[in-house]
């Protein structure tokens, strides 16, 4: 086992192992901004699920909503230096994925 102690890997897990914190990332690294574009990436979310991440993500330091004045308003959300720091862990994530997909396929039952 590696030395040094896990709470840390527990908390980052548990932050991006959220349903679709993740991909909303993933397809914040891919420069989707706007909210409409970032669902649009991130087919099978919901309005509600990704509005709840996009908060939390916010409420957590990894995004920031940006205002834009209007008429209209216009909103866009931009990475953090921590949310930027994700790029290559969630790319590992994503490597991972595709090297083992039947480790990670949905499984009924």
């Amino acid at each position: 086992m590696p030395d040094g102690d896990c709470t840390g890997i527990a908390r980052v897990m548990g932050l991006l192992g959220r349903a679709w914190a993740g991909a909303v990332l993933w397809a914040m690294h891919g420069g989707a901004e706007r909210y409409a574009a970032i669902r649009e990436a991130v087919p099978g979310v919901s309005d509600a699920v990704l509005a709840a991440r996009l908060k939390e993500l916010c409420e957590r330091g990894l995004v920031e909503r940006l205002v834009e004045p209007g008429p209209p308003v216009r909103v866009r959300y931009r990475l953090t230096p921590a949310g930027r720091d994700t790029r290559r862990l969630l790319g590992e994530l994503h490597r991972y994925a595709q090297r083992h997909p039947d480790v990670t396929a949905t499984r009924a039952g």
